[in-house]
């Protein structure tokens, strides 16, 4: 996470020095996606995403935004049978860092606009696990399924609309996502285990629905 916040303060410091203008405000909103392919695991994360954000404009209707967007991740897992039962819950923090370019079309208060760029996801601190069994007697297992989880990167695309209230920006906007790895991945341990699941992982297309709320101060 310091390494990203030390890229994205040298970028926009960069862009401040032949900016036209700098916003900074709050970006919130929910995902449109699910985040769980595979079908072994039980999503529990929460789709509501939230962060502050950066704009610096440049000349002919250019700009660059960075965000910072919190989300809360995770999935439960289980098995059971007459002798046995298995719970599993893992949940993390993840912090998304978009830098993104965008043009937006010249007209009055609303102005339409497309964005695109790099975005990187952050793990924020250590993964919350929790896994209870109940199996046969003299049966031991270190653990009933593997999983992991890892920082990811990805590639952003979208658009939208900014309404200009004197310093106050609105800007409601469709982002889609595309992760070039999986963040968190998990199955079975395999055909001697007591759980038995399709492998699952995270949800590489992923949309965003957002609502971006800035006070222009430059």
């Amino acid at each position: 996470m310091q390494s990203c916040s030390w890229m994205v303060a040298g970028i926009l410091t960069g862009c401040a020095c032949f900016g036209q203008s700098i916003s900074i405000g709050v970006v919130g909103g929910v995902r449109a996606t699910d985040d769980l392919t595979g079908g072994g695991a039980t999503s529990v994360s929460k789709r509501y995403a939230v962060g502050p954000t950066l704009e610096v404009g440049l000349p002919l209707g250019l700009a660059v935004e960075a965000d910072a967007l919190y989300r809360r991740a995770g999935f439960q897992v289980s098995a059971s049978s007459g002798s046995y039962y298995i719970f599993g819950d893992e949940r993390a923090n993840l912090w998304e860092v978009p830098i993104l370019l965008k043009y937006r079309i010249p007209l009055t208060a609303a102005r339409p606009f497309l964005e695109a760029g790099y975005v990187s996801r952050v793990i924020a601190g250590s993964v919350s696990r929790n896994t209870a069994q109940n199996l046969p007697e003299g049966v031991v297992m270190y653990e009933s399924y593997y999983s992991t989880w890892s920082n990811s990167h990805g590639l952003v695309v979208g658009g939208g609309v900014q309404f200009a209230l004197g310093h106050l920006r609105l800007s409601p906007t469709v982002r889609y996502t595309y992760w070039t790895d999986s963040t968190f991945t998990g199955g079975s341990l395999g055909p001697g285990s007591y759980f038995y699941a399709p492998p699952w992982q995270s949800n590489q297309n992923q949309v965003d629905v957002l609502l971006g709320v800035a006070w222009k101060v430059r």
